[in-house]
Order: structure tokens, then C-alpha cells, then sequence
């Protein structure tokens, strides 16, 4: 009895006697969740322990108000004793009560004594559990991934499930990638913890330069050149920078700054802006580079001249096929004219008529137009005779009407026009009036 009031009092852990030991250590755990307290013995040669019994009370002044419980002969209800009488004690308790929160002790019995162990604390706490993850790391960083509780040590590592984004993750300790941002949980003993979200950041990276339009680049035109990188946190400046030439500059060399933003807009273009375009990229961990080559040949007109030349083109081209129909119906139209009109003679006799001796001694003069339709004066008609020998030796008379515009011939092998001064002729209708002049050799 004395030994066990020592025990008690001194409340060390594991120290019986140089022959006697119990090890086991107070817990702490979440209202209903298990527990499992784990619990060792050793006794001096020579002796047997074949009851170990666990007891649970509270320390009262003066001492123990305590009872037996469980021991190694009977396990009932949500009470499990694991150990067995060579040397393991420990104890197992299932869906925990607020009630289960005391000192519990054990006592070894041996077959002429018994040995009672110094006291350990179970306490019970509200249940729930924590994910503990840094919410922010860089790209390479070690991250550990923490559950906890109000109880600390618990859960045991080991015993946890992670996911992330509803995967499992294998391990709680990693080396941060792109792909390891999302959001964590923890589970333990049907215990879900809260959600955490991990960022992981990282330098810009496949930063590229894209070139609109595409293809031949030609003086006098512009151009776009769009800087895009993949970044977290994202990029707050892009620069651009510019080296002249067709070859990769090197290491050394000390381009030239021409610009910032995103886009950088290039307009008439010139063959001495030939070269390298280089564009940074930078977040607030870093930067990263890419260059895009342009190559500015021969000339070309700007857009808006192709477009007013087109447009010309096309205006020339319409207006050409109207002057053509215009004048293709203008000729149809004097055909016609020409054939549904009637050539006579002043006497009456029509002058193809086959009366006529040969057609080779008759010279005639035929003018038809149109007039307009008011009162003029009637023309004097023949007058201005001229006789000539024809080659046959026959004589032809000429005639010409006069106050008529038109052209007549000086001679019969002349065929020079000599213009006459137009007047105005014809009848008192306004009609078309033929004028003709046939003079028959006798």
C-alpha cells in the first residue's frame, strides 16, 4: 500500500521499483473517436503476473476514489484490452464519452502480491480536426501537410488521408509543382477537416512573341508584335527591346529599348528596322525572354492606295463598256436608218432603177439629215455646174445643192472632202429631206 501512495504521489511515469516497471504515458482524444493507449510491464525474475487490471478514478484529498473496469480475463463493451500477462498492458477505448475523461492507472498481480503503477491523464476534447498547408509556396519549395486537433500529437501521422481537388495524395511531405496547387483536405477516424487552398508560384515561363500579320514583311506596311508568358503571379511588365540584323545576337550584345506593354505596334515600316525583336517578361519573382526576327523587304503601297486604285479601275472599266454599247447602238441605229430610206430622184425616178443604160456613166451625191422640226427656208437646188470628160469621152455633168452641210468632191478622181459650212435646210415638216444630183452624159 505504501508503494502504490508513493507512486501516486510522486506521478512518475514508468518508474516502479529496480525490479518492476510500467510504461505508458497520458493522451489526449477527440469525443468520439477511439483511443488506444499503449502500455508495457517488466517484473523481477522469478515472478508471474497472471491478472493485469486497469483502473479509472479521480484523485480525491485523502485518496482514490477508483474502480476496476477491465483486466486481462474479461474485454467488454467499448473497453479493449490488447495487452496479455508477458509483458504488454495496453488498452483500447472506442467511440469515447465525455465520462471517459479521468486518471486511469494499472495493477499488476502476481501470486503473492500486487504492484500498482503511477497514474496517467485521458483527456477527452470536442472533435474536429484541422488541415494545416501553407496556403502560398514557390515552385521547388517543401511543403508539409499538417492535421491536427485541439489535442496535440493527434492524429497520428500515419493514420491521416490527404486528398487534393477529391484525389488522394501519397505523401504529406513533397517538393511543390505546378501541379500540386489545389485544394487540401485531411480524414481521420470519420473526421473531415476543413478545405485549404494551396498556391504555387513560379517565374515566367514559354513566353513567346507572336507576329500579325504573318509572312512577307514589305515596306511601308505595319505591323503587331503580341508578347504572351505563362506566370504566377502574373506579369506587371513586359519590355521590349530591339538589335539590328538577321543574326541571333549574341551574349554580349546591348540592344536597344524601344518600348513597353503587351503589344508593341510597328507602323510604316522601313528595311532599317530589320532585326531582332526581344521581349521580357517579368512577374515579381522573375523574368523570362523571347525574340521573334523581322525581315523588311522592297516597297509596297499602303492599303488604302490599293484600294483607291481598284476603285478607279473598276470605274474606268464601266465607264469604257458604256461607251461602248453607247456606240455600238449608235452605228445599228444609222444602219437602220440608212437602209429604210428611200433614195429617189428629184424628178421621181428612183435612181437604181434599171432604166439607167450603165452604172458606170452615173455619179450621184446623197446626204440625208435629220433636221429640226421648225420652218426653213427651201434650198436652192442645182446650181454650181461643172462638165468634164470622162475617160470614155463622154461628157458628166456635176451638180451640187447648196445651203447643205456637208463635203463634195473638186473632181471626179479626187477623193479629198472639201468641208462646206452647214446651214439650215429642209422642208416645212422638219422631215428628213435627200438632196441628189444626177447628171447623165448624152
Amino acid at each position: 500500500m505504501t508503494r502504490t501512495i508513493l507512486g501516486i504521489l510522486l506521478i512518475i511515469q514508468g518508474v516502479w521499483s529496480s525490479d518492476w516497471a510500467v510504461e505508458y504515458q497520458s493522451q489526449c482524444a477527440l469525443g468520439g473517436t477511439s483511443v488506444t493507449i499503449p502500455c508495457s510491464y517488466s517484473h523481477p525474475p522469478g515472478h508471474s503476473v497472471p491478472l493485469v487490471t486497469w483502473y479509472r478514478g479521480k484523485i480525491r484529498p485523502g485518496g482514490w476514489n477508483g474502480y476496476t473496469f477491465i483486466n486481462s480475463r474479461s474485454m467488454t463493451g467499448r473497453f479493449q484490452y490488447l495487452g496479455d500477462t508477458s509483458g504488454s498492458c495496453t488498452l483500447r477505448i472506442n467511440r469515447l464519452l465525455y465520462s471517459d475523461q479521468a486518471e486511469y492507472f494499472v495493477v499488476l498481480q502476481t501470486d503473492d502480491d500486487k504492484f500498482t503503477a503511477p497514474y496517467i491523464t485521458l483527456t477527452v476534447q470536442d472533435p474536429g480536426i484541422t488541415a494545416v498547408v501553407p496556403t502560398v509556396v514557390v515552385e521547388r519549395d517543401k511543403v508539409s501537410l499538417i492535421c491536427k486537433t485541439k489535442c496535440n500529437g493527434y492524429p497520428p501521422a500515419n493514420m491521416v488521408v490527404w486528398s487534393r481537388d477529391g484525389k488522394a495524395v501519397a505523401s504529406p511531405t513533397f517538393l511543390a509543382g505546378l501541379d500540386d496547387a489545389g485544394s487540401y483536405q485531411c480524414a481521420w477516424e470519420g473526421l473531415q477537416s476543413n478545405t485549404v487552398t494551396l498556391d504555387v508560384q513560379f517565374l515566367p515561363r514559354n513566353t513567346t512573341v507572336w507576329v500579325e500579320p504573318q509572312g512577307e514583311l514589305l515596306k511601308g506596311n505595319s505591323v503587331n508584335l503580341t508578347c504572351s508568358s505563362a506566370a504566377n503571379p502574373p506579369v506587371h511588365n513586359y519590355t521590349w527591346w530591339w538589335y539590328s540584323g538577321t543574326e541571333p545576337p549574341p551574349a554580349s550584345s546591348m540592344p536597344v529599348p524601344i518600348g513597353t506593354g503587351q503589344v508593341l505596334h510597328l507602323a510604316s515600316l522601313v528595311t532599317s528596322q530589320t532585326g531582332y525583336y526581344l521581349c521580357q517578361a517579368t512577374n515579381t519573382l522573375g523574368e523570362s525572354n523571347s525574340s521573334a526576327l523581322l525581315q523588311i523587304e522592297g516597297t509596297t503601297l499602303g492599303r488604302e492606295s490599293v484600294f483607291i486604285l481598284s476603285g478607279v479601275g473598276v470605274t474606268v472599266f464601266v465607264a469604257l463598256t458604256v461607251l461602248v454599247c453607247l456606240r455600238s447602238r449608235k452605228q445599228q441605229k444609222t444602219k437602220e436608218n440608212q437602209h429604210s430610206v428611200a433614195t429617189r430622184s428629184p424628178s421621181g425616178r428612183s435612181l437604181n432603177s434599171s432604166t439607167n443604160p450603165d452604172p458606170d456613166s452615173m455619179h450621184a451625191n446623197v446626204h440625208i439629215s435629220s433636221l429640226p422640226s421648225r420652218s426653213l427656208t427651201p434650198p436652192q437646188v442645182l446650181h454650181d455646174v461643172h462638165t468634164h470628160d470622162s475617160a470614155q469621152g463622154g461628157e458628166i455633168a456635176y451638180s451640187t445643192l447648196g445651203n447643205f452641210g456637208g463635203t463634195r468632191p473638186v473632181n471626179p478622181g479626187d477623193t479629198k472632202q472639201q468641208p462646206f459650212q452647214p446651214t439650215e435646210a429642209g422642208d416645212a415638216a422638219g422631215h428628213s429631206v435627200i438632196y441628189s444630183s444626177v447628171a447623165e452624159a448624152t
